[in-house]
């Protein structure tokens, strides 16, 4: 998880039901993706995109102008992207987001596989060479110290003070102790064993000028003029270190609980003093408010015990975002929470989850992710993986109530519905981003024109929407077997007018041929094309703009 602040985008005015999709920038494709989103912004199947991320140690002087320190990750030069991000913003409304808040020394959470896998067997064997044996991301991801950050507790500021006044005044668990000492490139040593010691991921720059992050997330929300901003807190290692209990548990994780909570004040004061109609958000986990006994490894219960009134209600309420998804049926591992496998598939465990949240009277929103899970992790547990697949949304839509009351969310608007290294062969049933947010929005917004329509491919264009149903019958000439098919494709051709309008053509072909397919057969980037066509060819989605063929998306 890296940078784990998020600005926010309402799409469409006053809204508290809710069918959001979070877009994540890179200075790569980052400008083009939110480009094509602000220019079709009154057809895409959502109505709140969250732009993520920005680090937890961000600096923004009012007025400044700049993303330099804000680590947007949007672009390194000029104004690092502060004015296209705001242009943006204007036609669409944004939210901001936070993330890649983790600290691989304190860190070992589900990932006791990569212990023997890269450290032998023994915790020894991880350190800074092989990143703590990657328990923060996958050694593909190539990350180093300065890839990760930790939320600080900037305590020279008026502003992070008063939020631990709060915090002290209505603690009702264990007394309430801070870590103020852990700031990023600062040495320190490790409270269990009181002699490991390491260097703290993440920047200084904020104490260094002694700015308040969480107050500066405010300020950067009011000049870029957005709707609000999400708070995205996963500090498992902060829970697993600082928790307390004895032996193998079950343990309290009160200071997690008093972070977490004074971070969601010194916001909220800020909001209200700085930016009244900013609205706050909050990205909670699927076990948040389930208030049984906690065995460690994760942040069950924190949203119970926060009891954050403020994010449902009132004026700046932006919502509670739970992450029912990266789930596991694996229950060898007790990861079934009813804890029978007989509803373990994804519909059933986000049932399970979002009714601890009813229980606990908050509202909240289900989360959903398109395509290759990140747990468990692909390259050691595949076959325990519950993916997002038309079965499954079915099953969450009409089992779950909040669906219709509040709405949901995906991660992520631009994300292939197939990856490696399971690729399409491993997870052939997967839904791609635009089918999972057309239903999303029909059910919190039904009739709403926008949920018919697509997200727009990088660098295309908006204007009507084009759903061809495909339904092929294929006669294999080896056996006498036959093989039907049926494909949705949903296009958007280029905006030729302000108007809109929707046409589905259904075509039903009955062919035989062969197994293989003839080399040239499908589309060729750059080559003529009918402007507006989408074609899926070898796993590739290809999209025809400006009378020439593009990649679209691949893992269709």
């Amino acid at each position: 998880m890296i940078n784990p602040l998020a600005l926010v985008v309402a799409v469409t005015a006053a809204i508290s039901s809710v069918a959001g999709g979070y877009l994540l920038l890179n200075p790569t494709t980052g400008p083009a993706k939110l480009a094509a989103l602000a220019d079709n912004a009154a057809n895409i199947p959502v109505n709140r995109i969250y732009l993520s991320f920005v680090a937890p140690t961000m600096v923004y002087v009012p007025g400044s102008n700049t993303l330099e320190y804000a680590d947007i990750g949007y672009s390194s030069t000029g104004d690092h992207g502060f004015a296209a991000v705001k242009d943006a913003v204007a036609k669409l409304q944004a939210w901001r987001r936070w993330n890649y808040n983790c600290y691989p020394y304190f860190y070992a959470g589900p990932n006791y596989w990569k212990i023997t896998k890269y450290g032998g067997g023994s915790v020894a064997g991880c350190t800074a060479a092989n990143m703590w044996c990657y328990v923060c991301e996958p050694e593909s991801e190539g990350t180093t110290l300065n890839d990760f950050v930790v939320f600080p507790e900037p305590d020279s500021t008026p502003s992070w003070k008063a939020a631990q006044a709060q915090i002290v005044a209505g603690a009702k668990g264990a007394a309430v102790k801070w870590n103020p000492e852990i700031i990023g490139g600062a040495q320190y040593t490790d409270p269990i064993d009181k002699k490991t010691v390491t260097t703290v991921p993440g920047s200084n720059y904020w104490k260094t000028v002694n700015r308040d992050p969480y107050q500066d997330f405010v300020y950067l929300a009011k000049d870029l003029g957005l709707d609000g901003i999400d708070l995205d807190y996963e500090e498992m290692w902060h829970a697993d270190t600082f928790r307390t209990g004895s032996g193998l548990g079950p343990f309290n994780l009160d200071q997690t609980v008093y972070k977490y909570t004074a971070i969601t004040y010194d916001m909220i004061n800020s909001i209200k003093a700085i930016y009244p109609v900013c609205k706050l958000s909050t990205a909670a986990g699927a076990a948040g408010a389930w208030s049984t006994k906690w065995w460690g490894g994760n942040l069950k219960g924190v949203w119970y015990y926060s009891n954050l009134v403020f994010m449902a209600t009132g004026a700046n309420a932006g919502g509670i975002n739970v992450m029912t998804y990266d789930l596991s049926k694996n229950n060898q591992y007790f990861e079934c929470p009813s804890g029978s496998t007989a509803d373990c598939d994804l519909a059933g465990q986000v049932k399970f989850y979002m009714n601890t949240f009813s229980t606990a009277n908050i509202p909240a929103r289900v989360g959903y992710e398109i395509g290759q899970p990140a747990y468990p992790d692909p390259t050691n547990d595949p076959t325990n993986q519950i993916p997002l697949t038309q079965s499954a949304l079915t099953g969450i839509l009409s089992g779950v109530p909040s669906t219709s009351t509040v709405g949901g969310f995906f991660w992520e608007l631009y994300k292939p519905k197939n990856s490696a290294p399971t690729g399409p062969s491993g997870q052939p049933d997967n839904i791609d981003a635009t089918t999972a947010a057309q239903q999303i929005c029909a059910k919190i917004l039904p009739g709403a024109a926008r949920c018919s329509g697509v997200i727009p491919p990088i660098g295309g264009g908006g204007g009507s929407t084009v759903t061809t149903t495909t339904t092929t019958t294929t006669t294999k000439p080896a056996t006498s077997a036959t093989k039907t098919t049926t494909t949705t494709t949903t296009t958007t051709k280029p905006a030729s007018s302000v108007k809109t309008s929707t046409k589905t053509t259904t075509t039903t072909t009955t062919t035989t041929k062969k197994a293989t397919t003839t080399a040239g057969s499908g589309p060729v980037v750059g080559q003529p094309c009918t402007q507006g066509v989408s074609q899926c060819s070898a796993g590739t989605m290809y999209y025809c703009q400006g009378s020439k063929w593009i990649v679209w998306y691949v893992g269709c």
